[in-house]
């Protein structure tokens, strides 16, 4: 027995949709893993992760990080436990280091597309990761040694899944797995970003409380034990660590919310700089998804002549709808107020985004008649898909290379190391990437009268050019043996 395509039968049997969901995976995995192991490390958050995730490797010790031997407690320690076990298992180089991150990078594209699988089915979820592409900042990040993914995939997975309780509305069967996943997702986001974190189960236990979830005490408990270990962990370092409140709460938050701030002068952009780049950042793909998810809170909220219109309004879910859509739009506005800004931090609204239009249009699809209207929908998508692929194409990086002279420096000074040389160097922007690629403390000394004690022989690592150096990719190397 033959199907065509347009049998009942064979749509709800086929795994087509199954094969061009998994091909949009493979294709997010591939950019992501390729070449992750090649180039340079960056130097500002990419050498921090290297240097904290080195002293965990070395010291088995989560509370007092070090950089290249400073303190530096900036950071709840997930992302810095995770790469220690890559440095275990890959060796201490950038694969090893970046790899934790790239999976979790990854983990995003596959927490839409279950949430779009479970909602939509198949037909749909096949399109969430092609439509996730077009975010070529996920690249970026994903590709580079950061916390930002960890922000990324935990709140991704915690909103969903709150998503998902409401869609299916408290089925038992449906949404057993749900709290755990949520707590998965909030642990994540917590430990591995900070505070920030918290504004998954902030959010969703208000929604819960105003949508009248039956399971609010569920996720309330879920959320305290899920957020637990970050304030173990800050209650353990205010107590060793006589700075760490006002390290970690006055600038790495309070002061970022200071747009006269003389500490973090770089990255300081108006409120509305978030706005200004939806287009730049998610091309058509974001720009239909804000208006869908504008028509989808007006249907549900207001009484329009468009929800009456609908045929299918009565199966749509207007409690999951608006809390889909006010769970990025509220992420949105709080980043947006304050004053440091960077395109990672807003990452985690564009997954949500994507299901906000494929919501929206499936709505639309199930009450479309006509062949040529369903024919826009489809040209209307494929124009998404091919516009966030151009923006990609044009972003993407293929060898995550940031400082190579840096790491021709480090390399050349290796021989020296093994053969019992002591490094120092006046660049403290370079003793960070020598810290990671030498496995070893690099001093930092304003000049030659201050390396003392009773070692025979020490190379030294200069920006500056001296009498007797060896000039290697824009660094002075002088090796001295008093």
């Amino acid at each position: 027995m033959s199907y065509r395509f347009t049998s009942t039968r064979f749509v709800s049997v086929s795994v087509l949709p199954y094969l061009v969901m998994i091909a949009g995976l493979l294709v997010a995995a591939f950019l992501i893993f390729w070449n992750l192991g090649q180039g340079s490390i960056d130097l500002r958050d990419e050498a921090l992760t290297a240097g904290r995730s080195l002293y965990i490797y070395k010291t088995h010790d989560i509370l007092g990080l070090e950089v290249n031997g400073v303190p530096s407690v900036r950071k709840p320690p997930l992302v810095y436990m995770l790469t220690a076990v890559s440095y275990r298992l890959f060796g201490l180089n950038e694969l090893g280091l970046r790899l934790p991150n790239a999976v979790m990078g990854l983990g995003a594209f596959f927490v839409v597309a279950w949430g779009a699988l479970r909602t939509l089915g198949p037909a749909w979820a096949s399109l969430s990761a092609w439509l996730l592409l077009g975010c070529f900042n996920i690249f970026r990040v994903s590709r580079e040694a950061l916390t930002d993914t960890s922000l990324l995939l935990g709140l991704s997975m915690a909103l969903i899944a709150g998503f998902l309780e409401l869609w299916f509305k408290g089925d038992v069967k449906s949404t057993r797995r749900l709290p755990a996943l949520f707590g998965i997702g909030v642990f994540i986001a917590t430990f591995g970003k900070g505070l920030v974190g918290l504004y998954a189960p902030v959010f969703v236990l208000v929604a819960f409380l105003l949508l009248n979830s039956g399971r609010l005490r569920t996720y309330l408990l879920v959320s305290i034990l899920a957020s637990a270990p970050l304030f173990i962990w800050m209650v353990a370092e205010a107590f060793i660590n006589p700075d760490f409140v006002s390290i970690f709460l006055g600038q790495e938050y309070l002061e970022r919310l200071n747009y006269h701030s003389s500490f973090l002068t770089q990255f300081i952009r108006s409120p509305l700089w978030y706005a200004s780049n939806m287009w730049r950042w998610f091309r058509l793909t974001g720009l239909v998804a804000i208006l869908l998810g504008i028509w989808q809170l007006f249907m549900c909220l207001g009484n329009f002549r468009l929800r009456n219109s609908l045929k299918r309004i009565e199966a749509v879910n207007c409690p999951a709808l608006i809390y889909l859509n006010l769970s990025w739009l509220g992420y949105f506005l709080m980043v947006s107020l304050a004053s440091h800004k960077s395109r990672r931090y807003v990452l985690p609204i564009f997954p949500l985004l994507t299901l906000v239009y494929l919501v929206g249009f499936k709505i639309i699809w199930d009450d479309i008649i006509h062949r040529s209207s369903r024919a826009l929908v489809i040209v209307l998508i494929c124009a998404s898909i091919f516009a966030g692929g151009v923006a990609l194409a044009s972003h993407y990086r293929r060898v995550p290379d940031y400082l190579p002279g840096r790491k021709a420096a480090a390399m050349a000074l290796r021989g020296y190391l093994e053969s019992g040389y002591a490094i120092y160097t006046d660049d403290d922007h370079l003793a960070p990437i020598l810290h990671f690629y030498l496995d070893t403390i690099v001093p930092v000394v304003s000049s030659l009268d201050d390396i003392k004690g009773d070692r025979t022989k020490w190379v030294w690592v200069t920006d500056h050019p001296v009498i007797g150096a060896k000039r290697l990719a824009g660094y002075y190397i002088i090796v001295h043996s008093p």
